[in-house]
């Protein structure tokens, strides 16, 4: 394990109130930060509680349904491009 700062959040308030449960921790990435040009550390999570439901924790961000189609996309076009397949359009 690396030094980086941990990025996270305590959510004592999810546990408390919302009955915040980890199904699962399911590793750590190492995002890098451009503003500052560190990196941190990021723990995932697969979590449940009362008001978001089945949900991926990254740190102190909660993604639902919607952010994880987005994120599913988006790994999935960059396995198109990383494999240079067709389809991927590039961004001016």
């Amino acid at each position: 394990m690396t030094d980086f700062a941990l990025l996270d959040a305590t959510y004592e308030a999810a546990n408390s109130e919302l009955g915040r449960d980890v199904v699962a921790e399911l590793g750590v990435i190492e995002p890098r930060i451009d503003e500052t040009d560190t990196w941190c550390r990021v723990p995932m999570r697969l979590v449940y509680d009362q008001a978001a439901g089945l949900h991926i924790e990254l740190g102190p961000y909660s993604l639902d349904p919607g952010d994880i189609d987005r994120l599913r996309e988006a790994i999935r076009r960059y396995d198109i491009a990383i494999a240079g397949g067709p389809g991927l359009r590039r961004v001016q």
